[in-house]
């Protein structure tokens, strides 16, 4: 712990060494300037969006409250409950902690259906086009079966089909909130397992160089890092498309702890798998990494004249004597096993169809043996 703790340390010395104090302050007070903007800007947005939530609440039950108004002008003594449920309602929306109970609000929308009678043949009429046309901009599956209903001339007979499109409508709405707030929290938990790979593997690269440590195999711990980078990277990158192809219950079972880590556990496979790939016979070629290469490179300074000629190569280190720490970048044998470790992680076939590809090759050789 001692020695991590060292290193820890006079890796920070070396990053702050030579900056004046008078920039570390302005950057101290640049960045709290930058995390309150941020929190700030945050705040607002959820209060913004908050306020629009409790508006379109509030108009619903301003227009509940109207089809109530046209209903008593034929039955004026059966709706006081209903009202004072309205009136129940908007007061919680107008509290300081907003609430919008939608499930009480579509319990009173259909509890009103339920009050027509034949002599609301007019009302049942009107109710069930303007109810028809949200349900056409919403692409209800069942959209074709209502549409054909619209012609029935029966109050009562168009009452039960009211009833049954509202009900249909409600579920639709119901559904699409719950998967857009599952869907936000699947892309928060893969997102999530992205960063941390992330970081994971900046922090080998910064203090366990893959090619340091000889009493293991150089780079393995990197490519499986880079192999879970890849898959949490797909499940993260495919999120838009499949969320919006899904139904509400295949995202929730997606979402589950235990599936995004076995999903995680096989990109780590796959690359380690590849990673062995790369010293056999079975996977060579120009595109793929040397493992025992595995290394970093200097940054280089070019000088050259005005003609274009090379006066002078050397290293940063060279060129600027203050720095006891050369800053380098990957080698393309680091940078090939990066990329191929992070692609077996990504597709889910890539290995698989490597190794069926492999196994056709051997399989005849064995046989004739």
């Amino acid at each position: 712990m001692e020695k991590e703790g060292s290193a820890v340390t006079r890796f920070i010395y070396e990053v702050l060494e030579g900056v004046p104090a008078s920039t570390l302050v302005l950057g101290g007070v640049l960045s709290l300037i930058l995390i309150y903007a941020l929190f700030y800007t945050l705040n607002k947005s959820s209060g913004e969006i908050s306020k629009g939530k409790i508006a379109r609440f509030q108009q619903f039950l301003q227009d509940l409250k109207w089809r109530i108004d046209r209903l008593k002008l034929r039955h004026p003594d059966i709706f006081s409950e209903e009202e004072a449920l309205i009136a129940a309602l908007r007061k919680e929306s107008d509290a300081p902690m907003h609430h919008a109970d939608w499930d009480k609000a579509y319990a009173l929308e259909r509890t009103l259906i339920e009050h027509f009678t034949e002599v609301d043949a007019q009302e049942i009429e009107y109710d069930y086009s303007r109810n028809l046309e949200q349900a056409r901009s919403m692409d209800l599956p069942e959209f074709a079966v209502y549409e054909q209903a619209k012609t029935e001339t029966d109050p009562l007979k168009k009452k039960l089909a009211l009833s049954k499109l509202v009900a249909d409508m409600q579920w639709a709405r119901a559904e699409a909130y719950a998967k857009r707030k599952v869907a936000v929290a699947f892309v928060s938990r893969t997102g999530f397992l992205m960063l941390i790979c992330g970081v994971t593997a900046a922090v080998f690269l910064t203090f366990y160089p893959p090619f340091t440590r000889p009493s293991r195999f150089s780079g393995l711990d990197f490519a499986v890092i880079s192999g879970a980078f890849g898959a949490s990277f797909f499940m993260l990158a495919r999120s838009q498309n499949a969320l919006q192809k899904s139904t509400y219950s295949e995202i929730r079972r997606s979402l589950d702890w235990p599936l995004l880590l076995i999903r995680l556990a096989f990109g780590s496979a796959a690359a380690a798998a590849l990673y062995f790939f790369f010293e056999t016979n079975l996977l060579s070629g120009q595109l793929t990494p040397t493992l025992k290469d595995i290394s970093y490179t200097d940054l280089v300074v070019v000088t050259k004249d005005e003609a274009g000629k090379v006066l002078d190569v050397t290293t940063v280190e060279g060129a600027v004597n203050e720095s006891k720490a050369s800053p380098k970048v990957p080698n393309r044998n680091l940078a090939l096993l990066f990329f191929w470790s992070f692609l077996a992680g990504f597709s889910e076939r890539l290995v698989p169809s490597l190794l069926r590809g492999k196994d056709e090759e051997v399989a005849p050789v064995t046989a004739n043996g």
